[in-house]
């Protein structure tokens, strides 16, 4: 079960902060801005509210969170049968998985992988340059025993976390706790009854604690491994079913706190993921200061990472052609509690970044095989308690980018409780999306068509715009909880992905992004700005808790997404999506526990003319899990279950299609200490 702020607790406000005097709290403290610590997850829902942060300035009630924000608890984190991120957000109302070639890319309310950004502990992460066809390496850079909760905030967030977050943000929240040494250790299999997918299994450990007055340290790793699928899964044996992912993590952070007011934080982490058949080493810093002073509270972070993709884009003899990718910042915000006119919150910050990308193979149209850019912005946001039961929250960000120069991107989100139990909340947003490095250098030029036609980039783009609204309604009470949220988005100069192109030669000078013949007399074709896309749809969630021992829950996300320029839907985005969860506490130590997941019916190819003669579509299907958990005692638990109990297996037809695994077999193993 994902909690939302249907199901989670309705007391408290935004949080503040106090003087720090033991050295428990004190290392607790280090991690007040990237979550809260573990030990207090573990308090009853009566005692704490659950606080979130990737959606405002600051920590704040989820009931108070100006936004729709889903959050995946840690407990849900365990009890749940997943390999990685991706299967914890699918499950999640207005997230869909673009599965195209199985890759399995997460999009938000009808907006592929492009527009969700991706942090951990609210650092950007970002391998898009390395993989110009998109790529769903960014959810996977974090290994599950290291996760403490997720944040998944739908709609934009531009106003806080700049370009990137038109379709929203999803946060991945490290465990942090140093009040005394504590860990864990993870193992875990699955077993595929059909032959010819590939199995499963992975192990994970993770630890924290003091070493010394006042300074804390953790560190956490982990080794994951899906075998490939045989050949012979498809029909047509030339389509590939899951290929070889490979990953292994290791990551140490440093926490150090001087005296009650300053916290200081140094984290390194290195990542070799093997996904899809294309491997991935990414080397990622991080150096953090939080003040917790009397006027309010202050952070300063530098970071920084280098990824190195070993394959590269590939050429026409499928040599490899590596790239090395390099991102690199600073951000800087203060929280400053105002009594003006009514109890305000007022955040003001500003960030700096840096990206560069080294292709020796493809940025060579130009001579520089380096191309590189950099952004900075200002950016404040207010919340005001305008009543007692009224919440509003203004704010803007200037971001400035080299290419591109100036953009606002302003926001203004109310909350009102209607009662107790009873809240409607809704806002308005903007939000843009700065071409990627590639898209809008010049001298990029990449093999495509099978071989047969070139893409290029293009110095003439402009960034994609959006403006969003919402509105909802949630009611929470002791029994059962339920809310609504209609949104609309509505995009302008949206870059296809990928562009139009044909391999034919009399057919390529007809398209409008047409910029020529390579020396081999392959067409060559331009990223343009020609997009217009809307998105609409209403996501529902329900939870009852009947007894203390059961709890039902369901979702519902119904998705309108249209590429207006051809008045045509968006490929893989299913109109109907539905989740349900029944869960029983029957003993003590026992979990029982059941699964539905519902997609529905979604095109796999749309034609770039919108004639949708020669669409494709992949019909829907359900899954349905089954999961068993069980404590011995504090220190020892295992789960086991069957997933896709009714063996509900898809195979690709086509090369936009997608496989889903068939019904398996898991058991998995945790030791704490």
């Amino acid at each position: 079960m994902v909690s939302d702020s249907t199901t989670l607790p309705t007391v408290g406000t935004v949080s503040t902060t106090s003087r720090r005097v033991a050295f428990a709290a004190a290392l607790a403290a280090s991690s007040a801005l990237a979550g809260p610590p573990a030990a207090l997850a573990q308090e009853t829902a009566e005692q704490l509210p659950v606080l979130v942060i990737t959606a405002s300035g600051s920590e704040i009630d989820l009931r108070d969170v100006p936004a729709s924000v889903t959050v995946i608890s840690e407990e849900e984190i365990e009890d749940m049968p997943a390999q990685d991120v991706r299967d914890l957000l699918s499950r999640v109302e207005g997230i869909t998985l673009a599965r195209s070639g199985n890759a399995n890319k997460v999009q938000i309310r009808g907006l592929g992988e492009r527009y969700t950004l991706f942090m951990v502990d609210g650092k950007r992460v970002n391998s898009a340059p390395n993989l110009f066809r998109g790529n769903d390496f960014d959810s996977g850079w974090v290994p599950l025993d290291a996760i403490e909760r997720i944040e998944v905030v739908r709609g934009p967030m531009s106003s806080l976390h700049g370009s990137d977050a038109i379709g929203g943000v999803i946060n991945i929240i490290t465990r942090k706790d140093y009040d005394a040494w504590h860990g864990s250790v993870t193992t875990e299999f699955t077993a595929q009854e059909d032959p010819d997918a590939g199995d499963y299994g992975r192990v994970g450990f993770h630890a924290s604690g003091p070493i010394a007055e006042n300074l804390g340290l953790r560190i956490y790793g982990a080794w994951d491994r899906r075998n490939p699928d045989n050949p012979t899964i498809n029909p047509d044996s030339s389509l590939d079913g899951f290929l070889l992912s490979d990953n292994k993590f290791i990551d140490v952070t440093g926490s150090w706190m001087p005296d009650a007011f300053n916290t200081l934080e140094l984290n390194y982490d290195f990542s070799r993921r093997v996904h899809n058949d294309v491997p991935m080493n990414r080397h990622a810093g991080s150096f953090r200061h939080v003040g917790e002073y009397d006027f309010g509270t202050t952070e300063v972070s530098l970071w920084g990472d280098r990824i190195r993709n070993e394959y590269g884009h590939g050429n026409k003899l499928g040599e490899d052609q590596p790239n090395t990718a390099y991102n690199a910042g600073a951000d800087g915000k203060v929280v400053l509690p105002v009594e003006f006119w009514t109890e305000q919150t007022l955040t003001i910050g500003s960030s700096y970044r840096y990206q560069q990308i080294d292709d020796d193979y493809v940025l060579t149209g130009g001579g520089d095989p380096t191309s590189s850019v950099w952004q900075g912005a200002i950016f404040f946001e207010d919340e005001l308690r305008i009543t007692d039961d009224f919440l509003l929250t203004v704010g803007n960000r200037l971001d400035y980018h080299e290419n591109f120069g100036a953009h606002n991107s302003p926001r203004i989100y109310g909350v009102y409780h209607l009662t107790e139990g009873l809240t409607i909340k809704g806002g308005w947003s903007s939000a843009f999306k700065a071409p990627t490095l590639l898209e809008n250098s010049p001298n990029w030029y990449q093999i495509s068509c099978g071989g047969g036609c070139y893409l290029a980039g293009s110095d003439e783009l402009d960034p994609e715009t959006s403006r969003s609204i919402e509105v909802g309604i949630h009611y929470e009470g002791p029994a059962w909880s339920a809310g609504v949220t209609a949104f609309r988005n509505d995009i302008e100069d949206m870059i296809p992905f990928p562009p139009a192109r044909t391999s034919d030669v009399s057919a390529a000078p007809t398209y409008s992004n047409f910029v020529g013949f390579a020396p081999g007399g392959e067409p060559v074709f331009a990223y343009e700005n020609i997009e217009e896309a809307r998105t609409q749809g209403v996501e529902a969630t329900i939870s009852v808790r009947p007894h203390p021992d059961w709890t039902f829950t369901a979702n519902y996300t119904y998705l309108d997404a249209k590429n207006l320029t051809i008045d045509a839907p968006i490929a893989y985005q299913p109109e109907h999506n539905a989740n349900f969860t029944a869960e029983w506490q029957a003993t003590d130590k026992l979990n029982l526990a059941v699964n539905v997941s519902y997609v529905g019916e979604q095109y796999t190819y749309v034609p770039p003319t919108g004639d949708m003669a020669y669409a494709s579509a992949a019909d829907a299907f359900v899954t349905a899990d089954v999961m068993a958990k069980y404590d011995f005692n504090e220190n020892f638990t295992i789960r086991a279950g069957v997933l896709n109990i009714a063996d509900h297996q898809v195979t690709r037809e086509t090369i936009d299609d997608f496989n889903i695994d068939g019904r398996r077999f898991f058991l998995s193993a945790t030791g704490r200490f």
